[in-house]
């Protein structure tokens, strides 16, 4: 029992430092691999690839960091956008239950369905203003750049 307490207290996943802090129309001019530090609106992608994966035994979610609370349209292939998509960020979020981790998706969710964990056991849904600590990686040889963060840390924005 002691030793189940003080995996608990010693298990807990902490804050991590800072990232960089970084504007998300300049996210992907940052080195593969440095940490950034985000803050926008999460939203779960509506495009034609957005998915959650399990490599291994760690599963990830694609999510968004959006610069505005908008609701950006849904994909249809039908009708495709006369805009240029608002601009964003793109995240891989793991699945868990700490700070930065959000629950996992079913085949068919609704928006209620996105979760992502907090700090003090807050959590953030499809929307929310926050701020993600991650690991930048950046796609070589797309033009325009492409990146997306793995996210580390998130806390109320």
């Amino acid at each position: 029992m002691v030793a189940a307490a003080a995996c608990v207290i010693a298990c807990a996943k902490s804050a991590p430092d800072p990232g960089k802090a970084v504007a998300i129309d300049n996210v992907c001019n940052g080195e593969d691999g440095s940490r950034v530090r985000l803050v926008g609106h999460l939203r779960y992608p509506r495009g034609l690839m957005s998915f959650c994966q399990t490599i291994g035994s760690k599963t990830s979610c694609d999510m968004s960091l959006y610069t505005t609370p908008e609701k950006p349209a849904d994909f249809n292939i039908m009708s495709p956008r006369k805009g240029p998509e608002p601009l964003h960020a793109r995240l891989s979020v793991p699945v868990g239950e700490a700070p930065g981790e959000m629950n996992d998706l079913p085949k068919k969710f609704k928006e209620s369905d996105v979760v992502l964990h907090l700090p003090d056991k807050k959590t953030a849904s499809d929307g929310t203003r926050i701020t993600v600590d991650g690991k930048l990686s950046v796609i070589p040889g797309t033009n325009p750049k492409s990146c997306f963060v793995y996210v580390e840390w998130a806390s109320a924005g």
